[in-house]
């Protein structure tokens, strides 16, 4: 199989963490890219830093959670290579919500966000809601949000 390459005209913006739900949405997004033969993004945001302390503390600090950034987005990479899809690395800071909206405003080429949400956990139906009140008035594509407790014989029916 050929990878998919990130010149393809278009592309589905996967907002991925450290968490269960984020592999069941990249899944379900390498599967529907390789499908149709799209490409993907895979966009982490980190917490807006809220160090207390200042100077080289507070910059490795920054460091080293922008590092964790990049080894989860390169681990999550190798998953999508072994799906066959090659995708676009995004590492963002902010919050989540407005960096997903904000990240799919600088590319046109988006034309699809995929979450994965968590079962039963109070904080990712949070963002979920919010994100779906913003598809009128700021996120102008579709938001796929995937439940993470999905096994791999439901997400193939998926694509």
């Amino acid at each position: 199989m050929q990878p998919i390459t990130a010149n393809a005209q278009s592309r589905f913006l996967v907002c991925v963490d450290n968490q269960p739900e984020s592999r069941t949405a990249l899944r379900l997004a390498c599967l529907k890219a390789a499908a149709r033969g799209i490409a993907i993004d895979l966009l982490h945001v980190l917490a807006p830093a809220d160090f207390q302390t200042l100077g080289i503390i507070a910059e490795r600090m920054q460091g080293e959670r922008r590092g964790e950034g990049e080894l989860l987005l390169k681990g999550l990479a190798e998953e999508a290579r072994a799906h066959g899809v090659e995708p676009g690395l995004l590492l963002r800071e902010g919050a989540v919500g407005e960096e997903i909206i904000a990240a799919v405003q600088a590319d046109p080429r988006i034309n699809l966000a995929i979450i994965g949400t968590a079962h039963q956990t109070a904080g990712r139906g949070t963002l979920a809601a919010w994100l779906a009140g913003q598809l009128g008035s700021k996120l102008f594509v579709p938001l796929l949000m995937i439940p993470g407790n999905l096994t791999d014989q439901q997400l193939q029916a998926l694509v």
